[in-house]
């Protein structure tokens, strides 16, 4: 085998023809290269190899720039600066070669009118994420761009070393507010090693906002080392420390936390940190959270005994569905609706005596005067999916108002069971007109074929290759609606739902068999909310392996988020873009379309699938924008 000292002898000697034909036509021979180029000890012979690469692949003469010694970098960075091509695709070519000397380019362009040519500025800097790329981030926190200082943010937390996580602490001191700001909320997304001592002391700051934002960041680390830190920040003289705090602690389930959490369900300065602490409570759900939920109930704001009720639900025990039942009496319509979905959410499952409860319950809030409250036992009544359950449906399919008997026909349909069938037949004999129209649409198609049920746009999509699925795009709420559908159903083999951070997933998503669930929300640029999520690249990688397993077993696909609109859009154009293939990219663009008219893909999550799939700009090119 020939050594690097003659292949490098050998480079001197080679025409342009040769080289290619040696070291750009195969994957084998770029390795080489890569291999012998930064073990090149003469200008001239590395800048001709970065030449001849560069007009065959700029990516690929890119990165192999980064490969040279430090000191050939800064010529061969000039020879990608002198190429004739778009500034976006510039700063790409800049972040490939990973090199220090392209950091003061990419800076200077920092002062560019466009700004998406900043932030990609930014972002190409963090790639890089070398010590001096932290340094130059670390001084675009600076920036009077605000969209600079979210994104330097952003990608010291993505740099994830210690020396990002040191510019930050730097930047936690920063006479800005905003700085700040930008720097508490980055460090929440470093790993927690590296970053949990920072925040703790950062619970001490004399600004109240990091302190606050500190403590959500706590709550998302979880270890034992910030609970008893939590604890004390529930007596902070600010009130908004104290309420997040309480959620933090809530979140980890910190038995510990319970008595000072009790106390603060009677905090006289503000009735969203009793409401917090209520909540958390509830997360904690001990014999001791009960107790202090209990007394929640007597609370004057009705948020706060709303929140109590509703935690009291998610605890499912005796004691908790009794005073679930009490507050089915409360003078707040809402605290009584509440109570309602509780009773539906508390697990009875093997215990007879729980069941009775619950169903006496409800039955009892069956009767309540406000259509709202019965309209919440219909929706509780189809958790619960029992024969009587069914029974109190049937029983609520001659309420005087239209939407609880529709509740009730529809929360039939989500049971499906034997008992609820029956009950939707004998519905349509019914004398109201809209509940026997409504039980038509949730019984199986008499005629004994499977429909297939189509949102709006989605028929017009020519998805006949065999590895296509039918992709449907919706709202969580038409989602459900297609999902317990007695007819289009069961054709439903995968759904991708996207969540806010937070929320469950909805009970009745649980008959899709091939399920990806995702909680982030609906961004295109960071937010220094620390308890808003900006979509990530392990998000986009996860639906691109979704999208494999459809590959290889083709079926019907929902997507949904929220409105069905951009999340979900964004999640089917990648879906399609991996089912579709490379150059294919418009095609995938227009199936999304067919399916859904309305879309408006995420323009980051898109971003990040042209990325990670490698398609050089032609998804996120698309002319896909967000309304």
């Amino acid at each position: 085998m020939n050594s690097a000292a003659t292949l490098i002898q050998e480079l001197s000697e080679l025409s342009d023809d040769q080289f290619h034909q040696k070291y750009l036509k195969q994957k084998q021979g770029m390795h080489a290269l890569a291999t012998i180029l930064p073990q090149v000890e003469e200008q001239s012979l590395a800048l001709r190899a970065i030449k001849l690469s560069l007009k065959v692949n700029l990516k690929l003469g890119s990165k192999l720039a980064g490969k040279l010694k430090p000191e050939f970098q800064k010529a061969a960075l000039k020879l990608i600066a002198k190429i004739t091509i778009s500034p976006l695709l510039k700063i790409q070519l800049l972040a490939l070669t990973c090199s220090d000397m392209a950091i003061p380019m990419l800076v200077k362009a920092l002062s560019h009118k466009n700004s998406a040519v900043r932030v990609h500025c930014i972002r190409a800097i963090g790639k890089i994420g070398s010590p001096t790329a932290v340094i130059a981030l670390a001084r675009s926190l600076e920036s009077e761009d605000s969209q600079v200082q979210a994104w330097a943010a952003w990608a010291l937390g993505e740099i994830d070393t210690k020396p990002a996580a040191w510019a930050l602490v730097k930047a936690l001191n920063h006479k800005s507010g905003a700085v700040r700001a930008w720097a508490v909320w980055a460090l929440g997304k470093i790993n927690p090693k590296t970053s949990v001592a920072a925040l703790l002391k950062a619970l001490k700051h004399q600004d109240s906002e990091v302190r606050w934002r500190a403590a959500v960041n706590c709550g998302k680390i979880g270890s034992d080392a910030v609970v008893s830190r939590l604890i004390d920040a529930l007596r902070d003289e600010n009130q908004l420390v104290r309420a997040r705090a309480a959620a933090a602690l809530g979140k980890i389930g910190a038995i510990e936390a319970v008595p000072r959490l009790i106390e603060l369900l009677q905090d006289r300065d503000s009735y969203a940190v009793s409401l917090r602490a209520a909540e958390a409570l509830g997360q904690i759900g001990t014999e001791t959270a009960v107790s202090g939920l209990l007394q929640a109930l007597n609370h004057d704001d009705s948020d706060v005994r709303g929140s109590a009720v509703s935690a009291l639900g998610e605890i499912s025990s005796e004691v908790a569905a009794v005073a679930v039942m009490r507050s089915l009496s409360d003078r707040d319509i809402f605290v009584r609706g509440r109570a309602a979905v509780a009773l539906g959410n508390i697990n009875t499952a093997g215990d007879d005596n729980l069941q009775q409860m619950v169903a006496a319950g409800l039955a009892i809030a069956r009767g309540d005067s406000e259509s709202y409250v019965r309209w919440r036992v219909a929706a509780a009544l189809g958790q619960i999916g029992t024969e009587e359950a069914v029974a109190g449906l049937v029983r609520l399919l001659g309420d005087d108002t239209p939407g609880v008997r529709q509740k009730a026909v529809k929360s039939l349909g989500q049971i499906g069971s034997p008992a609820a069938v029956l009950a939707l037949e004998a519905a349509l004999n019914r004398e109201v007109a809209d509940v026997r129209a409504l039980a038509a649409q949730y019984l199986p198609d008499r005629s004994g074929e499977v429909k297939t049920v189509y949102f709006d746009g989605e028929a017009a999509a020519d998805l006949s290759e065999a590895k296509l699925p039918h992709i449907l795009i919706a709202s969580e709420a038409e989602a459900s609606e297609y999902i317990i559908d007695r007819a289009a159903g069961p054709n439903l083999q995968y759904l991708i739902s996207i969540g806010t951070p937070g929320a469950p997933e909805p009970k009745i998503f649980h008959k899709v068999p091939n399920r990806l669930r995702q909680s982030f929300n609906d961004l295109e640029t960071p937010v220094d909310d620390p308890d808003r999520v900006l979509p990530a690249l392990d998000d986009v990688l996860e639906i691109i392996d979704f999208a494999l397993k459809i590959s290889a077993r083709p079926g019907n696909l929902l997507v949904c988020c929220q409105s069905g609109i951009s999340r979900s859009a964004a999640a089917a154009l990648t879906v399609c873009a991996v089912l579709t293939g490379r150059g294919l990219e418009s095609e995938a663009w227009a199936l999304v379309l067919a399916a859904r008219p309305q879309a408006r893909p995420n323009r980051w999550m898109v971003e990040l699938a042209d990325e990670a799939l490698g398609r050089g700009g032609k998804l996120s090119n698309l002319g896909v924008t967000h309304g």
